[in-house]
């Protein structure tokens, strides 16, 4: 969503909240309330707005946000907290990580602790006027990390509780109540159309009275008769009774929402009610029809009318070409239902078809992303390939939400087979990307995974992956620990590529601790290890790395034999990519003997073919490099321009200062 017309988004102002609601029932009491908390407010303005499920919570505070946008120049931050969430709600330390990257902080200088971090975002926001909407709070413990120190800040806090506690920290309260019986009939005409309305009053009361007041319930009750021009009015308020009175459960408000749900998923089209229950299995924020349909072993075709119909009804919403949404309680509701209506067994299939629908779109984007890499997983359904690297990285990322919670709730039921394969298909988006924090604990479920299906060799791929995260962390310590797993793991197995790997991740965490004559020793070792066994990629990148030691120590001669071997590999093996970064490393060698000038021409070469490759991380490598022989050749405007850039792709990337400055 952009900011309004003369706001325009940026690190400076940044424009987190969702678009308004398009139709909203005006709530003046309470948008009055709001307007006078925050006229009548000294300092940081906190408001709790709490009420029931489907309320309008979060519709009240998105309308009075974009009423009052001209008072926050400084933009509006904005976190779903999950609070409504089966899964567990979002950990305040990594709703902080994205507020003080949205200000502009890197996130190098982003410290670890909570604390530390909510310490910063107060210093952060101690002088910018601007707003903050939490959404969907699950407790006082959540929020208070979160509240920032500015006094001309507004906080905005949804929840189905009422936080009490937050009045220590100066909260105003607004318990939002369900719609009064005008409003509610308001809204209902809105959303039916007057004509339809007034053609049976009674009816429509009946229909309205069902709906507790709850803009939600009414929002898919309209949606219903929408999708059903002929039906009468009469007949809709008839199912609902029948469905309270049969369950023998009361009117009570609270409860209009199943009362809802039960009538509308009952008229739905078989088909139709059987994508909803789908959709409650799925676990991701947002779904597609590719993956309900090879779940369901239906086409796309038939699968997308049945989504048509769904969001007709109100119970999907769409969010972009082939992307669909549904609010949290809808998708409780899914939940809950799928739960009941479909046999466990049914559930679980549903689930793994998910799961295993996304591991061969991660698997065809990895074989894109990294296409050189020898493979343990294979793909068994095989849905259609990507082209191009470009194509796999922009499918990662677009998909990266949905691939986390799938690959969640597959090791959450320990499905160890699906749960390593997608840790090894992670690499090669991960190499280009560095999210340290989700990505090492992903791994390490990985690892356990492959230990408890007893695969040796998988295991130790791992661990070598989780060593190279952790040198780049500067926890050799941790590095060496992994790969000293890994080589013993490849030598029990006689398995000489991983005893290679594991050598050579050796070698990466004895030049971080400062042994460059030990990282000397075991790159050479990796290397005539792969030359052994006929790998020459393996051979190129360790005759690379060795390169890189050697001048460190500064045998330059030495190192440019080693680099230039590796560079004339690369090209020959089409890696492109480990080409560039051999011609970085052989770029400083000239700088270190006087010869800049000679280093420009190829890493300008290696800029624009990496660029081409869509690879954010290593063109922030180049350009840092680049930049750097730039301004000891005296271009001080290409080299600052050069190493601004670089910056500005490792703040966007998130990688830590350690592993920034070591580029330099």
């Amino acid at each position: 969503m952009t900011a309004p017309a003369g706001l325009v988004a940026s690190a400076d102002r940044p424009w987190q909240i969702p678009a308004a609601p398009a139709v909203f029932e005006a709530r003046e009491r309470f948008t009055a309330e709001l307007d006078r908390f925050w006229s009548e407010g000294t300092g940081r303005r906190l408001v709790v707005v709490s009420g029931v499920g489907g309320v309008g919570k979060t519709s009240l505070a998105l309308d009075w946000l974009y009423r009052k946008a001209d008072e926050f120049p400084q933009g509006i931050l904005y976190s779903d907290l999950g609070g409504a969430r089966e899964r567990p709600p979002e950990n305040p330390g990594e709703v902080l990580h994205g507020f003080l990257t949205a200000l502009g902080t890197s996130p190098a200088e982003i410290p670890m602790s909570l604390d530390q971090r909510a310490a910063a975002f107060r210093t952060a926001t101690a002088s910018r006027r601007m707003a903050v909407l939490l959404d969907d709070a699950s407790s006082v413990a959540q929020v208070r990390p979160l509240l920032p120190a500015g006094q001309e800040v507004t906080v905005l806090v949804t929840s189905r509780w009422r936080l009490t506690d937050l009045g220590i920290d100066g909260a105003q309260f607004v318990d939002l109540p369900v719609l009064t019986e005008s409003q509610a009939r308001g809204l209902f005409e809105r959303y039916t159309g007057t004509e339809r309305v007034r053609s049976d009053p009674p009816s429509a009361s009946e229909i309205v009275s069902s709906c507790g007041g709850l803009p939600l319930a009414l929002s898919v009750a309209a949606a219903r008769l929408r999708t059903r021009p002929k039906r009468s009015l009469a007949r809709e308020a008839a199912a609902y009774g029948r469905w309270t009175s049969e369950s023998g459960r009361s009117a009570d408000k609270t409860l209009s929402l199943n009362a809802i749900f039960q009538v509308v998923f009952e008229g739905l089209p078989q088909s139709a009610a059987t994508v909803y229950l789908a959709c409650g299995v799925h676990p991701g924020p947002f779904l597609s029809t590719e993956p309900l349909a090879a779940a369901l072993g239906r086409t796309v075709g038939a699968v997308e009318d049945d989504v048509d119909e769904l969001i007709e009804a109100n119970l999907l919403t769409e969010a972009g070409e082939d992307r669909f949404v549904q609010h949290m309680v809808l998708h409780s509701d899914a939940r809950t239902r799928a739960a009941t209506a479909l046999p466990s067994d049914e559930r679980d299939r549903l689930a793994r078809s998910f799961a295993g629908w996304y591991l061969d779109r991660v698997l065809a984007a990895d074989e894109a992303i990294h296409p050189h890499r020898a493979r343990y997983a294979t793909r068994e359904s095989r849905s259609k390939d990507f082209v191009e690297r470009a194509d796999g990285l922009a499918w990662w990322r677009d998909h990266l939400s949905v691939i986390r919670a799938v690959f969640a709730e597959a090791a959450d039921h320990e499905w160890d087979d699906i749960v390593w394969r997608f840790c090894e298909a992670s690499w090669g988006f991960f190499l280009h990307h560095r999210d340290y924090r989700p990505w090492i604990a992903m791994n390490e479920r990985g690892v356990r995974a492959a230990t408890r299906v007893n695969l040796p060799l998988v295991e130790a791929r791992l661990r070598s992956q989780l060593g190279f995260a952790y040198a780049k962390l500067g926890r050799y310590d941790k590095a060496a620990e992994e790969n000293i797993v890994a080589l013993r793991l490849g030598q029990q197995e006689n398995d000489g590529p991983t005893q290679a790997t594991a050598l050579s991740q050796l070698g990466r965490s004895a030049r971080g601790q400062g042994d460059l004559d030990g990282a000397l020793d075991f790159y050479r070792q990796a290397a005539d290890l792969q030359e052994r066994l006929g790998i020459p990629r393996g051979v190129a990148l360790c005759r690379r790395r060795q390169g890189e030691v050697l001048t460190k120590l500064g045998r330059h001669s030495e190192a440019m034999i080693e680099l230039t071997a590796a560079a004339t590999m690369m090209a020959e093996l089409g890696d492109a990519n480990q080409h560039a970064r051999s011609i970085m490393a052989l770029a400083k060698v000239y700088a270190a003997e006087g010869r800049a000038e000679d280093a420009i021409t190829p890493l300008t070469d290696s800029l624009r073919a990496v660029r081409a490759l869509d690879s954010p991380y290593y063109t922030a490598e180049i350009l840092t490099a680049l930049g750097h022989v730039e301004l000891q050749c005296g271009r001080e405007q290409e080299g600052t321009g050069r190493l601004a850039e670089a910056r500005a792709l490792y703040t966007e990337l998130g990688v830590p200062r350690t592993e920034e400055d070591a580029q330099s």
